[in-house]
């Protein structure tokens, strides 16, 4: 018998996808495989909007971890808008709630199962997402050795009634940041719920920006988005602030998107869709770009934005965010400003060893990670402490000095 706790890890995607609370779960599996026997359950689904069955069921190793796929019964509903707006209007039903989560889906019903029999097998059982159906319905099958990490921001979803047992029924939650657990707290009264900043971890890779250019014929500042391309993500927003930027400004600049198309891109010369790209042609965008944009302002942690701090970049972003609210400047101003900056290498270098003085944990050996200051090179591995959280500041804005959380 091993003497290493065992970890059940249940979340909706898993593997080769795309999706920041994807992407976190496979990170934190790699980083505690040494020191836990770690097991995955999930769907079949790759596709997080259709969830079709993407995956062969039964079970598979994924970076050396076996992970347990399950079908997808129901996929999205054809009638999730229409769930949707009738869950989150006044006066509705619990019986519209549990409608929602359904059309929302994945249902797996097998995975439930499979939780159901086997879940108390396992030390702890860490479910990633609050939304989702795997996670609704399996959490309250092992409340005592559940932790959750929510990944949760203030959005419709959250206020439904349905999701309060998720919240108050798990041994503990782990939050990304302190701006989460503010909300959670304020919204569900959970404090009895033992919760910690866990955060999130980012493995840096070295980009080459020239290369980035040469492969996409760019020259010229550049302007990097990252993610789903889609109106909840603030893309609409972004597409109009752009143009009224450009348009009305004699700064040329070029607007590069990586990431699904999931509505339509303004058919523009200064705008270049990539689609889905490697990991390193992530890091080398990053490399390249002058500054990073984040309009979402519904993030429990931007992940891309403590990646872009790894690589020395600036971000800009949306003073309507709550986290970062209290710094309200003009896009005009602080586009230029960006600008300017990149004119200036030995200036935006020093902005960029600014950025890595961000409040982080650093990792240490034998799993311990104590809570410390980074005040010289940033190491490798990245792990966004409490105050790493208010990461979008400014009406579009690029913070002055560091333009990361301020030191203590």
């Amino acid at each position: 018998m091993s003497d290493r706790p065992s970890l059940l890890v249940v979340v909706q995607r898993y593997g080769d996808v795309a999706g920041g609370a994807e992407a976190h779960a496979r990170a934190l599996v790699n980083h505690l495989a040494p020191h836990a026997a770690i097991e995955v359950a999930t769907t079949t689904a790759r596709d997080y909007w259709t969830w079709e069955n993407a995956y062969t069921a039964g079970l598979t190793w994924v970076d050396g971890v076996p992970v347990r796929r399950f079908p997808v019964d129901r996929g999205r509903a054809r009638d999730f808008r229409f769930r949707e707006h009738r869950a989150f209007a006044a006066g509705h039903s619990l019986a519209d709630e549990l409608a929602f989560v359904d059309a929302q889906g994945p249902v797996a019903p097998d995975l439930r199962d499979h939780l159901l029999a086997h879940g108390r097998d396992f030390d702890h059982v860490l479910f990633f997402t609050y939304i989702y159906w795997p996670t609704l319905t399996g959490l309250p099958l092992v409340p005592e050795r559940a932790v959750l990490v929510p990944t949760a921001h203030d959005e419709p979803a959250i206020g439904l009634g349905v999701y309060r047992p998720v919240f108050h029924a798990p041994r503990a939650i782990a939050y990304n940041t302190e701006e989460e657990r503010r909300m959670v707290h304020r919204r569900f009264n959970n404090e009895r719920v033992p919760g910690e900043i866990v955060g999130v971890g980012v493995d840096a890779l070295a980009g080459e920006a020239m290369r980035f250019r040469q492969r996409h014929a760019l020259a010229g500042p550049l302007f990097l988005y990252v993610g789903r391309i889609v109106e909840s993500k603030g893309c609409r927003e972004l597409f109009e602030r752009w143009a009224r930027w450009q348009d009305g400004s004699p700064q040329k600049a070029t607007l590069v998107l990586i990431g699904h198309r999931e509505m339509t891109i303004p058919e523009r010369p200064d705008i270049v869709h990539l689609g889905t790209v490697a990991e390193q042609e992530k890091w080398d965008a990053l490399a390249a770009c002058t500054a990073l944009l984040v309009p979402s302002v519904l993030e429990s942690l931007s992940l891309v934005t403590l990646e872009a701090w790894a690589a020395s970049r600036p971000i800009v972003c949306d003073a309507s965010s709550p986290a970062r609210a209290s710094r309200r400047r003009g896009v005009r101003r602080d586009l230029r400003a960006a600008h300017g900056a990149a004119r200036d290498r030995r200036r935006a270098r020093a902005r960029g060893r600014g950025l890595r003085r961000a409040h982080v944990h650093l990792a240490v050996g034998g799993g311990e990670v104590p809570r410390s200051l980074c005040r010289g090179p940033c190491p490798q591995r990245l792990i966004a402490e409490k105050k790493s959280a208010p990461l979008l500041r400014g009406a579009w804005s690029v913070p002055r000095g560091c333009g990361g959380p301020p030191l203590r």
